[in-house]
């Protein structure tokens, strides 16, 4: 994967230092750590596209038996037939990395988390890009949506996973908490909508939503 000036960026932001306090020292520490990302991870993306089922304000998917109450999303798929559920994770390593260098130094671990934030965020990114260069005339793709977020239970996740079989296929799992192993994974539904959607980046979107400094405070992080 390309390391490009906008992972840098988000990298930063994640950390929590604002782009005019930036200093050499630190962004050479970012691209070190993204760096020692691409021989540490083993970055892994299975998807699985379904009919869209519409009960009330109740969202299923055929040919499983999840469904779900949500307004959130029975609005985000509103021009849709078809969803992908998708799943993505870096792989144990990463982890145990950031777990290792919590032990040895803090700002280590802090930058390697942020990067391997935005990495995983960036493998999804790339597969959207994938999807739609394959879309037919006319078909969109919705912005991605994770559980967690919105009225979008986390607790969904084990059925993502089981729809998924992700366990098998990617080595995803779960906390008793809903929490995924690894943790630097993400599980989102996708539309393909007949209508061409807003994709920016938001809070619903991003892999730090529940961790994030900036959303604790009650602020955005600005990308």
């Amino acid at each position: 994967m390309e390391i490009t000036r906008q992972m840098m960026r988000e990298a930063l932001r994640y950390i929590g230092i604002p782009l005019n306090q930036e200093n050499e020292e630190i962004v050479s520490k970012v691209d070190a750590t993204y760096k020692f990302l691409e021989k540490l991870a083993s970055p892994k993306l299975i998807s699985k596209e379904f009919m869209l089922i519409r009960q009330e304000n109740k969202i299923g998917f055929e040919g499983t038996t999840l469904m779900l109450e949500s307004k959130d999303l029975y609005k985000l798929f509103m021009h849709c037939e078809k969803v992908y559920i998708l799943a993505a994770t870096l792989g144990q390593e990463v982890d145990r990395q950031i777990r290792l260098k919590q032990k040895l130094d803090m700002l280590d671990a802090l930058v390697l988390d942020a990067c391997a934030s935005v990495w995983v965020d960036k493998l999804c990114d790339e597969w959207e890009q994938d999807r739609i260069e394959s879309l037919g005339e006319g078909q969109f793709l919705t912005k991605r949506f994770s559980p967690g977020y919105g009225d979008v239970p986390l607790a969904c996740q084990g059925d993502l996973l089981a729809i998924l079989n992700a366990g098998r296929h990617i080595g995803l799992s779960l906390t008793k908490t809903q929490m995924l192993l690894p943790t630097k994974s993400i599980t989102a539904f996708i539309g393909i909508s007949n209508q061409k959607e807003k994709r920016e980046k938001t809070c619903s979107t991003c892999s730090l939503v529940r961790s994030c400094i900036y959303r604790r405070r009650g602020e955005k992080c600005g990308l």
